[in-house]
Parts: C-alpha cells; structure tokens; sequence
C-alpha cells in the first residue's frame, strides 16, 4: 500500500488513519525531522550507525509519507502483524521491526507538537476548572464485593447472575 494511491480518496485515508489529507500532509515534516534524527544515528534495528545510510527505492517503505500511513493506519486499525506486514510486502518479523521504530518516532513527534493525552492529574484539574463543560471517556472497574450480606444487597447491581448468595 503507498500513499501516493490512498491520498487519491480523502475518505479512504481517513478510515486508514484517521487523518484528512490537510492533516496528514501537515504532520508530515515533524514526523520527518524525527525521522531523519533516529535513522541518522540508529539502525531499523536500533544500534547504532556505524556509516551514513540513504533511502532506498526498494524499500518496503521508501518515502516518509509511506512510513507515515504504515504507522497510523497499524495504530488505528490494529490488524495482526503478519496482515498488515502482507498490506506492504514484508513479512511478520519486518513489520514488527518497523512498527516499534515508527511507533516511537510517532510519540516524538506528537509530543513535540504538543498532542498527547495529558497524563499530570494536577494538570487535568487545573485544564478542568477551565471548561465550562467537560465529557469524560473512562472504563468501568470492578468493586471487590463485600462479605456482609447486607452492604451485598445495597451493591447488588439488579443483574441476573449478580445476586448475592444466602
């Protein structure tokens, strides 16, 4: 798969990557400086260079755009590694090879634009007395179930198999 054909349809690329072609063509020179940074000193397999390397055209990725879309349509699609790797013409070992070095240049170029989730709970509170509405996205977690029969019935959740026991 090469960008060059997938750009052709804004709304295939954005089901691929979840990026329009306006966003995708401006993440581009980020993603690129963090490219050339890492392949100039490190390897695909991340020792370090001993000699300048340059891009081949035989490359199963040989032009960043391609390396971009490998590493966001992987991210958003989650496919197994051996599909996705059959998708570019490389093998499984190959694209697990080229999904960790991509997925740590990706970071670094989200964290340079300043586009990750915030992970600091003091920064999250100081953003939230900012907003006047907020919608959170969390994940329910389980309640360990209490030994008392009756704190049992005043968590029972009204599910069938979720009764407490007598």
């Amino acid at each position: 798969m090469k960008y060059d054909k997938v750009r052709k349809t804004p709304s295939q690329l954005l089901s691929l990557t979840g990026f329009t072609p306006e966003e995708f063509e401006a993440f581009i020179p980020t993603f690129e400086y963090h490219w050339n940074e890492y392949h100039s000193r490190f390897t695909l397999k991340g020792k370090p260079r001993r000699r300048i390397s340059y891009n081949r055209k035989s490359s199963q990725l040989p032009l960043i755009r391609d390396k971009l879309l490998f590493i966001l349509s992987y991210l958003k699609n989650n496919p197994l590694q051996e599909y996705h790797g059959a998708t570019y013409g490389m093998t499984q070992p190959q694209c697990n090879e080229w999904v960790h070095r991509l997925s740590d240049i990706l970071l670094k170029s989200l964290k340079t634009l300043e586009e990750l989730p915030e992970r600091n709970h003091l920064r999250v509170k100081h953003l939230a007395g900012q907003c006047r509405d907020m919608l959170l996205d969390g994940t329910e977690r389980p309640v360990e179930r209490p030994q008392d029969a009756d704190r049992q019935k005043s968590r029972y959740s009204g599910k069938k198999n979720s009764q407490p026991e007598k």
